[in-house]
C-alpha cells in the first residue's frame, strides 16, 4: 500500500478541484472529495474496504482546513463575513462536530455512505425548490439572526460535519438561507469561516477514533491520510481564490442552482 506517483497526482488534482469549487460554492469540499476518494484514490492504493469510508471522511476533513483558511481570508477582505454569526455557529458547532465524528467511527462504512447520499439529495431538493426572494436579500442588510436560532444551526451543522467528515457548508448554507434569512453570498462567506472550526475538531475526532487501527495504510494517522491531506490541502489553496472571484460575479439564483445540482449528482452517485 505504498503511495505511488499516480496517487500523488490524484491528491493534487483533487486539491485543485476542491479549492476552486469550495471558494465558488462556500463548501469546504467534503461533498466533492467523497466519491473521488471512495471510487478512485483509495481503491488504487489498496486500502482495506473495512476502513475506506472512515479514512475518506477523516482525510476529507483534514484537507478542508487549508481550503477554508484561504477562502475565508479572501471573503474577509471584501468585508462580507459577519464574525458574530460565525462564532455563534462555531461555539456549539465544534462540540457537536467531535460528537459526530465519534459516532461515525462506531458505524459501518456502507451505512455512512448511504446516509450521506440521502442527505445530499434531500438538501439539493430543498435548495432547488426554495422560493425565490431569499437569496436576493441585500448583502448589506442590518438584520441579524437571533442567538438561539444561530446556535441551533451551529449544532446541526457541527453534528453533520463530524459525522459525515465534512466542514458542514453543504448543510450550513441552506440552513442560513432558510432559517437565519442571511443572503446567499454572505452565507457562503460565513460558511467558509465556520468550516475552519468544525473541520479542525472533526479531524481530531477521526484521528483519535482511528488510532492504531490494524488496517491503516502508510502515512495515516488514525483515519486521516496525512501525506494525502497535505498534498491536496496545499494544492487547494491556489484555486480557492479563483473560486471566490467567480462567486462574486455570479447571480445569487444561479449560484444556488449550481450548488443544488452538484449536491444531487454526488448524492445519487453515493447511493449507486
Amino acid at each position: 500500500m505504498e503511495i505511488s506517483l499516480l496517487n500523488i497526482f490524484q491528491f493534487v488534482i483533487i486539491g485543485l478541484a476542491v479549492g476552486f469549487l469550495g471558494g465558488f460554492l462556500g463548501l469546504g469540499g467534503g461533498a466533492i472529495m467523497k466519491p473521488l476518494f471512495i471510487f478512485w484514490v483509495f481503491p488504487s492504493m489498496g486500502v482495506s474496504p473495512k476502513i475506506i469510508i472512515h479514512l475518506c471522511f477523516g482525510t476529507s476533513l483534514a484537507i478542508i482546513i487549508p481550503n477554508s483558511i484561504a477562502g475565508s481570508w479572501a471573503y474577509n477582505k471584501s468585508g462580507i463575513i459577519d464574525w458574530r454569526v460565525v462564532f455563534l455557529l462555531a461555539l456549539p458547532g465544534v462540540v457537536a462536530s467531535f460528537l459526530g465524528s465519534t459516532l461515525a467511527a462506531l458505524l459501518e462504512g456502507l451505512l455512512l455512505r448511504v446516509l450521506f447520499g440521502i442527505i445530499l439529495i434531500i438538501m439539493s431538493g430543498q435548495m432547488l425548490f426554495q422560493k425565490s426572494g431569499e437569496e436576493d436579500i441585500r448583502g448589506d442588510t442590518d438584520s441579524r439572526p437571533g442567538v438561539l436560532a444561530t446556535s441551533i444551526v451551529g449544532i446541526l451543522t457541527g453534528l453533520f460535519a463530524g459525522f459525515f467528515g465534512m466542514g458542514g457548508g453543504v448543510l450550513a448554507v441552506p440552513l442560513m438561507l432558510r432559517f437565519l434569512k442571511i443572503p446567499i453570498h454572505r452565507a457562503v462567506a460565513i460558511s467558509l469561516a465556520l468550516i475552519l472550526f468544525t473541520s479542525l475538531v472533526g479531524t481530531a475526532g477521526y484521528i483519535i477514533n482511528g488510532w492504531n487501527h490494524p488496517d491503516l495504510p502508510p502515512y495515516a494517522l488514525g483515519y486521516v491520510h496525512i501525506l494525502g491531506s497535505a498534498l491536496a490541502g496545499t494544492s487547494s489553496i491556489f484555486m480557492t481564490r479563483r473560486g471566490v472571484q467567480l462567486a462574486r460575479k455570479t447571480k445569487p439564483s444561479r449560484l444556488r442552482q449550481v450548488y443544488a445540482l452538484l449536491m444531487a449528482a454526488i448524492g445519487i452517485r453515493m447511493l449507486f
